[in-house]
């Protein structure tokens, strides 16, 4: 992008404004405005580290003198001819921390392309450059606080399609509302007790931002039928809705209606509705489906033979949304995942085909070769129903799926914490895994902590893709710490949702003695190769799980975090075997989520390639050798 250059000039007024600029988002006000504007930035700053790792935009890491902060600098498609230029419309991003960096070119003396850019690296305030006259080293710009004026404003240098960066924006705009909201809600007193006092289901309902990366992290964006979701709709606390459908429109794997059974007797009847459900259906020739309230309406309107029930039960929402918990199948240790016509960071959230056939079958074939220490408790799916309907766009929108509950599974003096609560953070800035638990005061104890923790996940998921290039999708939604309920020690963990799988046939099946995971046709969980289990099992494991934990214990930017996660890899998967030259290489793949978006895309993966942060050591000096 910058040919020949020597040194990028700063102009004074720009390096002046960097510096008294507040860079932290937690010293916004609590406030309506100081949540919206906290939620520009958490949606930007994640949009900004896609367009750059996703390699549709290019940045420079900029020095304006020294003891004055970096800056990040963005700019279209053209060319320069010598460093005193700049080019209007350039952005300008605070930076609060280092990014991975390349090498300058010869001769560069304060600019480097960046490599790997996250969003903690960067800081509160951009600006988006009109005029720039460094004869009077001056300039002038507009603040650019809205992601969607980035989106545009990249589109239009890289001749992105039009409609597919309008749709983009939309679920943007979704994402900073309902992450406003989610802002005003944690302050407002929603907040998580102390480790030892917290529920699972607190767990699952403390997320405030979610996914780390993803720019659509918080975006509630309905499909019709279902009209638009205003920021304060419940989706925490429900009132689960049923229909009865003709047993032969359904397929049903599992013993279905007996496990439910406690869910259908005890359902309250609505207005003039008398009697139990049970009265008012045949087993016998119908099924009947719980269907989320909220997506009620998508039901009413595509299949105007379900019959609406009138009764409702009480239910709690995961932090996945569809997966709730209904308050009379706890006892039998019972979670339900549902279809809701909402699409929220990459995907709709309905249910596909893949997932209602794969699920029931698959806990039986993976007990044999979990059979070794520390491996995952399994929340098996052991029923499921889905429309029977030969388009699977179609059959999506009317299913359910029933799933173990994570805390049933767990010993009486063990609590399942979903792994995404470690890493959000707490009202005022601060950590929640180092303010919630106990004895995470020092550095030491908080790399002991990361040891333990490490050690158990890489024990737990590695073996089976060493051995039989079988991946689960253990990122942080998916996987529950087991932790001690008295000293918040972890001890194992659990994963859940088998419909992100990865698994290499071939060898899984040789390792197996023969046996074979049955896939529907065009599923997108059978592996090409063994290194595609890798990439899938690096993503979850390693860029979506310790890479948030690492930063979150405070071991990143200080080193430090990374050689323990090292030290426990190495620990586990010897140096000749396949997974040691995949996870250790210098570049890595990692999930485009913009590029996906573009193309429309949310089951077929899109890669870029990254630096391997595995292999990083601290802020100053970036990566280790591989």
């Amino acid at each position: 992008m910058l040919q020949d250059a020597i040194a990028l000039d700063t102009p004074a007024e720009l390096a002046i404004l960097l510096s008294q600029s507040s860079s932290d988002p937690h010293v916004l006000p609590q406030d309506s405005h100081g949540f919206v504007r906290h939620a520009q930035f958490a949606t930007m700053s994640r949009l900004l580290t896609c367009l750059v790792n996703e390699r549709l935009t290019s940045a420079l890491c900029c020095v304006t003198a020294p003891g004055s902060p970096d800056f990040l600098l963005v700019t279209g498609p053209v060319k320069v001819a010598n460093s005193n230029t700049w080019v209007a419309g350039t952005l300008v991003f605070q930076l609060r921390h280092r990014p991975i960096l390349a090498s300058a070119p010869d001769g560069w003396t304060n600019a480097w392309p960046v490599r790997f850019l996250d969003p903690e690296d960067l800081g509160l305030c951009a600006w988006r450059t009109d005029c720039v006259d460094l004869a009077q080293n001056t300039w002038s710009g507009a603040t650019l606080e809205c992601p969607k004026e980035l989106m545009r404003h990249i589109g239009g240098w890289g001749a992105l399609d039009r409609d597919a960066v309008e749709i983009i924006c939309q679920e943007l705009h979704s994402s900073m509302e309902h992450q406003a909201h989610a802002y005003a809600q944690q302050a407002s007193g929603r907040t998580v007790p102390s480790m030892q006092k917290a529920s699972d289901i607190d767990w699952e309902q403390s997320i405030v931002e979610g996914h780390a990366t993803h720019p659509m992290h918080r975006a509630r964006h309905a499909l019709p039928p279902l009209e638009p979701l205003e920021p304060h709709t419940e989706f925490r606390h429900l009132r689960l809705r049923f229909v009865a459908v003709a047993r032969e429109q359904m397929t049903v794997r599992g013993d279905y209606h007996e496990l439910l059974m406690p869910l259908l007797q005890a359902a309250k009847p609505l207005g003039s509705a008398k009697g139990t459900m049970l009265d008012k259906v045949d087993l016998q020739s119908q099924v009947v489906v719980p269907v989320h309230p909220l997506h009620l309406p998508a039901v009413r309107a595509r299949f105007p033979f379900a019959r609406v029930l009138d009764f409702d039960a009480d239910a709690e929402a995961q932090a996945s949304l569809r997966t709730v918990s209904p308050k009379d199948l706890r006892a039998s240790g019972l979670d339900v995942k549902l279809p809701l016509g909402v699409k929220t960071s990459s995907a709709l959230r309905t249910i596909s085909t893949y997932s209602a056939f794969l699920g029931p079958q698959l806990t039986p074939l993976l007990a044999p070769i979990l059979a070794y220490s520390n491996a995952p408790l399994l929340s098996s799916e052991p029923a499921s129903a889905i429309l029977n309907d030969s388009d699977p766009d179609t059959a999506k929108y009317l299913a359910c799926i029933l799933r173990r509950n994570p805390q049933s599974l767990c010993a009486e003096n063990e609590r399942a914490v979903v792994a995404a609560a470690l890493t959000e953070r707490l009202a005022n800035g601060s950590s929640a895994v180092c303010a919630l638990w106990p004895n995470l005061e020092t550095v030491s104890q908080k790399r002991e902590f990361l040891r333990t923790y490490t050690g158990l996940l890489f024990d737990a998921f590695l073996p089976p893709l060493m051995t039989h290039a079988f991946a689960f999708e253990a990122h942080q939604q998916n996987t529950l710490v087991r932790v001690s309920a008295a000293t918040g020690i972890p001890v194992g963990f659990v994963i859940r949702d088998f419909g992100g799988i990865m698994v290499h046939m071939p060898t899984f099946s040789e390792a197996s003695h023969g046996v074979i995971i049955p896939m529907l046709p065009g599923n997108s969980t059978t592996a090409e190769s063994p290194e595609e289990a890798y990439g899938v099992a690096f993503h979850a494991l390693v860029q979506c799980q310790i890479h948030r934990l690492v930063r979150a214990l405070d071991l990143h930017y200080a080193g430090g975090g990374w050689q323990i996660v090292r030290d426990e890899f190495a620990r586990v998967v010897p140096r000749d075997v396949p997974l040691w030259q995949a996870w250790m290489r210098e570049e890595v793949p990692l999930k485009s989520f913009v590029t996906m978006k573009l193309g429309g895309l949310y089951r077929d993966y899109v890669y870029s390639t990254v630096p391997n942060i595995l292999l990083y050591r601290d802020e100053s000096l970036g990566l280790v050798e591989a």
